[in-house]
């Protein structure tokens, strides 16, 4: 009786748990951002739309990792100082203006793998949406390096890529993914000593994210079991 009831205690506690973790709303969002960017629309609307749409991603990320609000009100705060500095990139299409632009989606993008990562092994279970959180941090990581190269391709004196000196949000969000899944197409190759080193460190991380984390997450699957004892 005592070890039914131990039992019990213990299936309510795992399902108060599990609940509210829905990384798979988060997945979509992340999905459309990734449309909208890949579209390759052009004008100054575009990045107020951009960084709306991560805006939303990052803030349904920390519903589902259930964070804190003291958490919850600083993103809010980072979400509408980078729709600040979009608003203003609309009026000033200068290199520097547009490059700091790209470093803040950087600082946006950043913060929802870290967020992500932590409500896992908090979270404690293996399950679908555990998998889903996985592959929204493998998302998130493809979104950041596009960020970081086109910061870089606008800051920098010289074009990022060797075959266009107008690339555009979408080129970058192209490479960035072709990179990191290692399929190398070669249309798109980095101009610079930096970014070649990036590509190569994008494409090493990205393989050792799918072939552990994700390969461990998945194999595990159908065990539920806790990754913290």
């Amino acid at each position: 009786m005592a070890s039914d009831l131990r039992d019990a205690r213990l299936d309510e506690s795992t399902e108060a748990r599990l609940e509210g973790y829905r990384f798979g709303i988060v997945l979509l969002l992340l999905l459309s951002t990734f449309v909208f960017m890949a579209a390759g629309f052009s004008g100054s609307w575009v990045a107020l739309v951009t960084v709306a749409l991560q805006g939303a991603t990052l803030l349904a990320t920390l519903r589902a990792a259930q964070v804190g609000r003291r958490y919850l009100r600083v993103t809010i705060l980072l979400v509408l100082g980078v729709f600040a500095g979009a608003v203003v990139a609309t009026f000033f299409s200068s290199g520097n203006v547009q490059g700091g632009l790209f470093l803040l989606n950087v600082l946006l993008v950043a913060v929802a793998p870290v967020v992500i990562a932590r409500s896992i092994v908090r979270r404690g279970v293996i399950d679908v949406q555990t998998v889903l959180g996985a592959l929204c941090i493998y998302v998130f990581i493809g979104m950041l390096w596009a960020f970081l190269y086109n910061a870089i391709g606008a800051l920098g004196s010289d074009p990022f890529f060797v075959q266009t000196h107008k690339a555009s949000t979408a080129d970058y969000l192209y490479f960035s993914y072709v990179t990191q899944t290692t399929v190398g197409y070669g249309d798109f190759t980095a101009a610079t000593g930096l970014g070649r080193a990036l590509a190569v460190l994008e494409a090493l991380s990205g393989q050792i994210y799918l072939v552990t984390v994700v390969a461990l997450l998945v194999s595990n699957l159908g065990r539920t079991r806790r990754l913290e004892r």
